[in-house]
């Protein structure tokens, strides 16, 4: 599984804030564990034109996240949580779609953040040279 950050620029100072870590190839994921990820920057960039717009993409929703108490670093994302998230919003979706179906999840840099009680984007800062 991929793991980047995409980063936009900031109206104010022009330097790249990271808002969205992304992750790809999540088709094969055990949804019946929690996904624990750790924050060991640097991170690759996420470039807008990798977006692919024929791919199905989730933004993981705040009371999913899960902060492991013994490592400040390291975050989980509740999957039986985020599974019940998304059967609840297929059952109303215009189109039927699936777990499988997803490829793509989106987390907040703050809702990150949140759960880790901590600011990481001074970690995730992007370096131009």
């Amino acid at each position: 599984m991929r793991q980047a950050v995409f980063y936009e620029q900031d109206g104010d100072t022009g330097q790249l804030v990271p808002v969205w870590f992304m992750l790809d190839g999540t088709e094969s994921l055990d949804w019946s564990h929690t996904l624990y990820l750790s924050l060991d920057a640097p991170f690759e960039q996420y470039l807008f034109d990798e977006c692919d717009m024929d791919s199905m993409a989730l933004s993981v929703p705040d009371h999913v996240y899960v902060r492991k108490v013994d490592d400040s670093t390291t975050f989980g994302i509740h999957l039986p949580r985020l599974q019940a998230y998304v059967e609840q919003i297929a059952a109303v979706a215009e189109q039927p779609f699936s777990l499988h179906d997803l490829s793509r999840l989106m987390l907040r840099i703050s809702d990150i953040e949140d759960t880790l009680q901590f600011e990481i984007r001074q970690q995730l800062q992007w370096d131009r040279s």
